[in-house]
């Protein structure tokens, strides 16, 4: 998909000319031992810049550029390969903070649970926020995907996504996304995936709910 290429060549372009960057990473391993051993690893991060940016002598006012990426991998007994799951995902949001913004952007992920060697796509749409905690969006997907031992395919989807992102005045925060992209060809092939994050004041407690269900009939 050569238009994932243009796009990070723009969020390259952009990232030049822009002033501040919000950047985090997190890292983190896990073992346990006993009849069986199972460890695993994981990593995320994450980087945006929200403000004026000047793309190819245009001035886009009150936008966001953002970058995510994540892996995550177990094994048992240091041979078998139980997970192997990420991700890396560039937006551009223009007007984010506005009562609608249209927005632009493509990933890649994988995600040996689900049976998925390679999804890539690019998506085009719009998000209306209804509070300054809750919105929706709704966009068009161009996506190719393979699934372990099947052939490639290139196919439509139309993605909704309800979010409710609040932070509190004690510190705490939660975050929770769902994600459904039914296929334009075929609705009863379908994604969902639900996100839901919290944390407290001090930073030091962070509970994460992930679920990702692929549904092809």
């Amino acid at each position: 998909m050569r238009s994932i290429g243009y796009i990070i060549v723009l969020f390259l372009i952009a990232a030049t000319y822009a002033s501040e960057w919000t950047n985090s990473a997190t890292i983190a391993f896990a073992n346990k031992a006993g009849n069986t051993n199972i460890s695993s690893f994981s990593g995320n991060l994450a980087s945006s810049n929200k403000g004026d940016f000047r793309l190819v002598g245009k001035l886009l006012t009150d936008s966001e550029f953002s970058f995510s990426a994540n892996h995550s991998q177990s094994m048992q007994n240091d041979t078998s390969l139980i997970e192997n799951k990420g991700a890396i995902i560039l937006v551009f949001d223009y007007h984010a903070n506005q009562k609608f913004s249209p927005f632009i952007f493509t990933g890649w992920s994988y995600d040996s649970l689900a049976g998925v060697d390679s999804r890539m796509n690019l998506g085009v749409g719009g998000k209306y926020r209804f509070t300054d905690f809750s919105s929706i969006s709704a966009a068009l997907l161009i996506e190719k995907q393979t699934y372990t031992g099947e052939t490639t395919e290139l196919l439509n989807r139309i993605s909704i996504r309800p979010k409710y992102k609040r932070l509190y005045d004690n510190g705490s925060s939660i975050n929770w996304i769902i994600f459904h992209q039914p296929s334009i060809s075929d609705w009863n092939d379908y994604l969902i995936k639900s996100e839901l994050s919290t944390s407290t004041p001090n930073k030091c407690s962070v509970a994460c709910i992930y679920l990702h269900c692929s549904i092809r009939l």
